[in-house]
């Protein structure tokens, strides 16, 4: 991300939290950082693709927290229970201005946000899915769901308590805590042979953020045919296919695909008609904006 747009998202995140969102105009903002309105707008569309690229920027930075933590040499269990206390922590930190947003959600939150915010919840289930899984091995695999739903109650409920009411708790505690409640729901279905509570997996609840992976190959695999048959210049040709071969292979050898990646690279097609549709289907499935 570019430094004049990290400087914006800043300068908007302090408005926003002395004024509110509604209250905060475009002007309100460029005038603070002493850019024109044009100069916004080459950044921004609008006010609202501001805001989710506001949640963008923080989501980013806890998830960085949350993988240098996960690069720690510790056992599966104490690397969950840090991220545990990494969330708590960092959300605790910006109590004010989560809770102004949730004042103004009514108003404030757009399509494009609650997007965001569902792709977000599959993300966090998919980590903590990851997590119990690597605590537990592959034999609570058939419960992950349930395990899943377990940890997401405890900790949105702990949640609700230190970010929104303010309530003070030892987090090194409550982690362990959270831990061993996800102990009792694993011995549970685990010793003594209880069956699922619920039959479907965390991709089934968020049909729109599942199975990219199996979504972008048969795309890729008409572009790169497209492409072979396409009237184009030997040299042009090899490259726009050398591009394709890229994308198919970082959606083939990576576990998440990497929507960045995408966006980088799909610029090559812009001026490809052939292409159009095919570009058009990648950037909806990930939700992307080109360059």
């Amino acid at each position: 991300m570019k430094q004049k747009k990290k400087d914006l998202i800043k300068i908007a995140i302090k408005l926003f939290a002395r004024k509110g969102i509604q209250a905060t105009s475009v002007q309100d903002i460029v005038s603070e950082y002493g850019i024109s309105k044009g100069s916004f707008y080459h950044y921004f569309s609008s006010k609202d693709e501001l805001l989710v690229d506001i949640f963008k920027y923080y989501f980013d930075y806890i998830l960085r927290l949350l993988k240098n933590a996960e690069q720690e040499d510790l056992r599966p269990r104490d690397k969950f229970k840090k991220q545990i206390i990494i969330q708590f922590d960092f959300f605790i930190k910006h109590r004010d201005f989560i809770m102004m947003v949730l004042r103004e959600q009514n108003h404030s939150i757009n399509d494009q946000l609650r997007k965001f915010f569902e792709k977000n919840q599959y993300e966090i289930y998919k980590y903590c899915e990851k997590n119990i899984l690597s605590i537990y091995g592959e034999d609570v695999k058939p419960y992950i769901f349930d395990t899943v739903l377990v940890y997401e109650g405890i900790r949105n409920a702990y949640m609700g308590i230190t970010v929104f009411k303010g309530v003070n708790v030892d987090l090194d505690q409550l982690s362990e805590f959270i831990l061993k409640q996800i102990d009792h729901v694993v011995r549970h279905f685990l010793e003594k042979k209880n069956p699922p509570i619920t039959h479907v997996n965390i991709e089934d609840m968020f049909p729109r953020c599942k199975k990219k992976k199996e979504q972008l190959l048969p795309i890729l695999m008409n572009m790169k045919r497209t492409l072979e048959q396409a009237d184009l210049h030997t040299e042009k040709k090899k490259e726009l296919i050398d591009v394709v071969q890229f994308l198919l292979n970082e959606v083939e050898q990576r576990e998440e695909v990497k929507s960045y990646v995408f966006r980088g690279m799909l610029v090559h097609f812009k001026d490809i008609s052939a292409l159009k549709a095919d570009v058009d289907r990648i950037v909806n499935i990930l939700d992307i904006k080109l360059l």
